[in-house]
């Protein structure tokens, strides 16, 4: 008891001493400063490693969703390319097989090899002449494929020039911008006859970098940019703002106009309305009447478009309406696939005639097509139609 009680008194004094200590206090003090700056080091420390974890993972996230949109949307093309490969074998086969033998999926085409493009379970689509849309359910995902007959545009290297003018009014071009360019449009197709230069030659000879008018039959539709008159937001369509404040589309020339085939009539099976209204006579009524009544069933006949939209049938079908499908064909195919949002769309212009190998010919190829019309909504809910 003794020696506890002795050592509480020694050791009194030293924390007397302490406490009287000036420079013990400092020490203390400093050492309760270091103590605070440190952690504050350290929580700074941590909120930059935190930060720097959480944009390495948004990096890291957003690489990983690229990289699958990337492997998507090449899913898709392929998809697609099958698709149109699957439209080209389906529309031969209405062509050039019996009809007894168009729907069984293990007869190919004389000298052709069975292409796997399939809809439904197992069961190709069969194309008949007016249909629009082709659906095929392949395993990686749903093509929906688009045909429009080259005939159902204007021929623009046969259009008269007063067609041209009503297409471009449809367009919403003034009279006058129309008729400039409907007439520029004729120069820079028709040929030279003398070797005096039009007005248009000397308009173009004036420009910052010169250049001469085709002055012959076009081959490609975008030969037509250069001529005086045209614009890209034209030729390529360009979106507009409607009155009850929604917004429209007017459709690129490529889906109006066409340089394949040698006919000028119009086929008003597939025909835009823009197409119709350029027809002479045609109304809007009338066109709005005709597309409503195709959607349900193909005309057959120019009698049978007589009934809809009178004075626009059999009377005047020679000369610049045809029910014909004719050999060329713009297919557009776009494809999803379940669980994406990636769609990719894919165009060609293809032939089809029985004197080509695999009796078709692609023409012309489009790999991203960024204008595909949308498929009726009854095509992707229920069943090949």
């Amino acid at each position: 008891m003794r020696e506890t009680e002795l050592r509480v008194v020694r050791a009194a004094p030293v924390r007397e001493r302490a406490k009287r200590d000036p420079r013990s206090m400092e020490d203390t003090e400093l050492r309760r400063r270091q103590t605070g700056v440190a952690l504050l080091a350290v929580l700074w420390l941590t909120v930059a490693l935190s930060a720097m974890a959480l944009a390495t993972s948004y990096l890291v996230r957003t690489e990983v969703e690229a990289a699958g949109n990337r492997i998507e949307a090449a899913q898709g093309y392929f998809l697609a390319r099958g698709a149109i490969e699957a439209a080209v074998d389906s529309m031969a086969r209405s062509t050039f097989l019996p009809p007894a033998a168009r729907g069984d999926p293990s007869t190919s085409l004389p000298s052709t090899p069975l292409r796997t493009g399939r809809a439904g379970a197992g069961r190709r689509p069969e194309f008949v002449p007016g249909q629009r849309w082709l659906r095929y359910d392949f395993p990686g995902g749903r093509c929906v494929v688009e045909v429009v007959p080259e005939n159902a545009k204007l021929n623009v290297n046969f259009a008269p020039p007063e067609q041209l003018a009503a297409l471009f009014r449809a367009l919403g071009l003034s009279p006058a911008e129309s008729a400039g360019l409907a007439q520029a449009i004729v120069d820079w197709r028709s040929p030279r006859l003398s070797g005096e230069d039009s007005d248009f030659d000397r308009s173009y000879a004036a420009l910052p970098q010169p250049y001469r008018a085709r002055h012959a039959l076009l081959e490609q539709l975008e030969e037509l940019l250069p001529v005086q008159g045209m614009s890209r937001e034209l030729f390529w369509g360009r979106v507009e703002e409607t009155p009850d404040g929604g917004w429209r589309r007017h459709p690129s020339l490529a889906d109006l106009l066409t340089v394949a085939g040698t006919g000028a009539a119009v086929n008003p099976n597939y025909a835009p309305k823009e197409v119709l209204l350029a027809l002479p006579g045609w109304a809007a009524e009338a066109a709005d009447e005709v597309i409503a009544v195709r959607e349900r069933t193909p005309f057959e006949s120019p009698g049978e478009l007589e009934a809809v939209a009178p004075s626009r049938g059999a009377a005047d079908a020679g000369s610049y309406l045809t029910i014909a499908q004719g050999p060329f064909y713009t297919l557009t195919a776009t494809c999803s696939q379940p669980d994406s949002a990636v769609r990719r769309s894919v165009r060609a212009l293809v032939e089809i005639a029985s004197n080509r190998p695999l009796y078709h010919q692609v023409l012309a190829w489009w790999d991203d097509w960024p204008f595909p019309n949308e498929p009726p909504q009854a095509l992707l809910s229920g069943n090949q139609g």
